[in-house]
């Protein structure tokens, strides 16, 4: 503000008293407007610098931003892959386990009228024959796959049993190929509600049977009927049961 009216003074100057000369009063406002000039100068540099700073620190921001967002989408890909991953491997344990969990399910419970194989702690008196007790009729079936050259039959047609009396009965197999093949059987009991008092002590079903060409083998079942059968009323109709069994050829053999 001070050159300002300095230079408007030596204006005035000049025009009011011409003797001083034109080219002195010139000098001296030339002089004057320097310094001026270079605090312009200066004032246009300082404000310069710090907007290019702010501009470098805001590219260093958005970079590092970016960074840090890159890795965490890392983190989660990582972490979607090992959840699929425990998904896939849970269910193919499953898959792999469903089998003998329902064969472990029907043995203990009788389920779809699967006869129980399950050991029972029972002492002699459980296992007395309820000689009172009307009889029942059990029947034998026997059955093969088409995919399995053998004959398979029961020995016997039936037997006449009451509920706590031990029974062994027979079944034959017989290869009729010319070359050693192994099957494996499985059972039910009809009607399906008997099954959970149908205990089988000893039986060939689920275990791999292999015969020799032309060979043929006898194959025992040894089971009892519940004495809680009796105290059944669900049962009190039931005369005659059935047990099945069906072979098929063991699954890459």
């Amino acid at each position: 503000m001070f050159s300002n009216r300095a230079a408007s003074a030596l204006q005035c100057l000049y025009r009011t008293q011409p003797k001083y000369g034109s080219g002195a009063v010139q000098r001296i406002v030339t002089r004057i407007e320097r310094p001026k000039a270079l605090i312009a100068r200066s004032h246009s540099t300082k404000n310069t610098q710090p907007q290019a700073t702010n501009n470098m620190s805001g590219a260093q921001q958005a970079r590092r931003e970016f960074e840090q967002f890159h890795s965490q989408a890392r983190r989660d890909n990582t972490t979607s892959i090992l959840y699929v991953g425990a998904f896939v491997v849970t269910f193919i344990g499953i898959a792999y386990a469903a089998v003998p969990l329902y064969r472990l399910l029907c043995k203990r419970t009788g389920f779809m009228g699967t006869p129980k194989t399950e050991p029972v702690v029972r002492d002699i008196e459980t296992l007395k024959p309820l000689d009172s007790h009307r009889k029942l009729q059990i029947k034998f079936a026997g059955q093969v796959s088409t995919m399995l050259d053998w004959s398979f039959k029961p020995e016997q047609r039936h037997v006449t049993v009451v509920p706590g009396e031990t029974t062994l009965a027979f079944f034959k197999a017989y290869n009729n190929s010319d070359k050693p093949i192994v099957g494996v059987a499985t059972y039910n009991v009809v009607p399906e509600q008997v099954a959970p008092y149908f205990n089988k002590i000893q039986c060939f079903c689920f275990d791999e049977q292999q015969l020799e060409p032309k060979e043929d083998i006898d194959m025992p079942v040894f089971f009892f009927i519940d004495p809680e059968f009796a105290n059944d009323p669900l049962m009190d109709d039931i005369t005659e049961i059935t047990l099945s069994y069906t072979f098929f050829k063991a699954s890459g053999r």
